[in-house]
This record gives C-alpha cells, sequence and structure tokens, in this order.
C-alpha cells in the first residue's frame, strides 16, 4: 500500500512559509492536494502541520494529522511523516503544499513506477510530488546535514528514476508568478465533473459512515481510542460519542477499553467491530463501481463542459 505524506508547516527552500490555506481556483492548495491523491485511489494521507489551522481547511476528508515544530525546515516535517508511517504502508508520496497542481496521471505515473526515489520529469525538470520506498525511510531520517530532503537523497547515494510526464502543474509553485500557475486551474483534473460518493449506514440516525470507518481503524491500529482521535484531529469526547452513537444503532459493542483515566487506556476492536470494517471496505468497493457507471450512463462525455 502506498500513502501520502502533504508538508503543510515549516519553512520553503526560500525560506517563506508554507501557505496551505491559499485558494487555488475555489479551494484551498492542502484540499487541492488531498482531492488529487484520492481520486487517484491513495487512500491513507497523513498531513504535517504545525497547529489545528491545516485541520479546519480540510475538515471530514479520513486523514491524520502530525505536528511539525513550528518555523522549521520541511525535512523536520518530512521525517516526522515518514516516523509515523513506518511499518504501515510500502512506500510514500511526499508533496507539500506549493505546489498543488499536479495531476491524478502524474500521481497514478507514480505509483506504477517501481524505483527507490522516482521524481516525475517534465520539459527536463523534476518536480512534485516524489515517491520514497519504506527500504529508505531510515535513511532519511537518519541524515543530519542541512541541504533539506535533496540533500538526504543526494547523502545516502539513492538512485532518483526521473517519471517522464507532460504535467506542468508539478512544476508549479504558487509562492511566485500567479502568471505561471493560474492558467493551469481550468485545466486541472478538478476541473471536471466526476461523482462523489460517502456511503453511510443507519437505523433511527445515521451512525457509520467514513469517519466512523476511520476511527475504528486507527484504534485497531494504536491500541487506544484517544490516540486514534489525536491522529484524526478531533476530540476524545467526539470520539467517544461516535463510538457510543454506533453501539447503540448496532446493537453491539465495538471497542473493548481497559480504563487508563487521562490517557484513555488501552483499546481494542471488538470482533463485530472488524466484521463491520471489512462488510463496509467490501460493500463500498462494489457501490462505488457501479455509481461510477451509472454516472458515465447519465453525464457522458470527459466532464469539461457545461453540465446539461
Amino acid at each position: 500500500m502506498t500513502a501520502a505524506l502533504i508538508i503543510a508547516a515549516g519553512q520553503t527552500e526560500g525560506k517563506a512559509r508554507f501557505e496551505p490555506e491559499k485558494k487555488i481556483g475555489t479551494i484551498t492548495a492542502l484540499k487541492r492536494i488531498v482531492m488529487v491523491f484520492q481520486q487517484a485511489g491513495v487512500r491513507r494521507i497523513a498531513v504535517v502541520c504545525d497547529d489545528d489551522r491545516a485541520e479546519k481547511l480540510v475538515p471530514h476528508m479520513n486523514l491524520e494529522f502530525l505536528r511539525s515544530p513550528a518555523g522549521g525546515e520541511m525535512l523536520a516535517g518530512v521525517k516526522a511523516g515518514l516516523a509515523y508511517l513506518q511499518d504501515k504502508c510500502d512506500a510514500v508520496l511526499i508533496a507539500h503544499t506549493d505546489v498543488p497542481l499536479f495531476s491524478v496521471s502524474t500521481v497514478r505515473r507514480l505509483l506504477e513506477a517501481d524505483g527507490e526515489v522516482c521524481v516525475p520529469c517534465c520539459q527536463g525538470r523534476g518536480g512534485h510530488p516524489l515517491l520514497l520506498r519504506a527500504e529508505q525511510f531510515s535513511t532519511i531520517l537518519s541524515y543530519t546535514g542541512q541541504q533539506g530532503l535533496a540533500g538526504a537523497i543526494r547523502s545516502a547515494g539513492l538512485h532518483r528514476q526521473l517519471v517522464e510526464v507532460e504535467d506542468e502543474g508539478i512544476l508549479a509553485n504558487i509562492q511566485r508568478s500567479e502568471e505561471d500557475y493560474l492558467r493551469l486551474v481550468d485545466r486541472h483534473d478538478l476541473a471536471a465533473l466526476r461523482p462523489a460518493f460517502r456511503f453511510q449506514l443507519m437505523r433511527e440516525q445515521v451512525f457509520y459512515g467514513p469517519g466512523a470507518h476511520q476511527l475504528l481503524h486507527l484504534t485497531e491500529e494504536t491500541g487506544s481510542l484517544l490516540d486514534a482521535c489525536r491522529r484524526m484531529g478531533i476530540s476524545y469526547s467526539k470520539g467517544r460519542k461516535i463510538i457510543a452513537n454506533l453501539e447503540e444503532q448496532l446493537g453491539a459493542q465495538v471497542i473493548a477499553s481497559s480504563r487508563g483515566g487521562r490517557t484513555g487506556g488501552a483499546s481494542v476492536v471488538t470482533e463485530p467491530g472488524r466484521r463491520l470494517m471489512q462488510s463496509y471496505d467490501a460493500f463500498c468497493g462494489e457501490a462505488a463501481a457501479c455509481l461510477e457507471e451509472l454516472f458515465r450512463k447519465y453525464f457522458p462525455g470527459d466532464g469539461s463542459g457545461p453540465i446539461c
């Protein structure tokens, strides 16, 4: 499984602050990157931020949030993400919010590449995002030089595989001339009409959907409901309410917790909870395929023209 890591905190190479909140078209730079990764099929996305502003820019998008010291270099954020994602993925796509206009096809080309470090290349120039194999995480984490991620890659002697793409978005930096990137917005992938689905389960109330699903997955992975809530950027009390509503409507316990005071204790997903996650995953996969087919039937064309 390939995860994605989005750096939304720290400083750029030019010592300017990243601008995840900057509007590119009608959405923020951060939201644009998240949507492109998700459209390309990347399901696990971690965002490195230095406060809760980034979390407010992309609510309810099933992301995981990590903290990096304010004002630090980009490499510090990359290291925070790699340390967290170790043993959780086979590779990671690394992007930062100053280059938000790369395409879905570029992401898919990187996912198909097989180098230890894969870099998209357009017009003879390398751009963003890049893909790094999990086997190389420890090498980057051990780097102590001052030359950023590029320096860490060079110092380790890692081979960079250039992946040729016809995508100027990999080079378009939003902290430079607006003319360099605004002309790309109208023909970007996100300008095309496409369906969006959020599958929920309900009885008397809606009790299960993407948010509750992620909460169970992260609780199972971390062994702690508190840690799962932190990763999702929600309060522990909100997480407890989600679980309480889920258990009431489902009629079964989904999390067994030992008492731990302020730390929340240890949490284990029960067998009914695991069955629910498995069934939901399988249902969503089949339902999405059916709805995609219906979308193509009723909204034919490439999605770039008028809706009606």
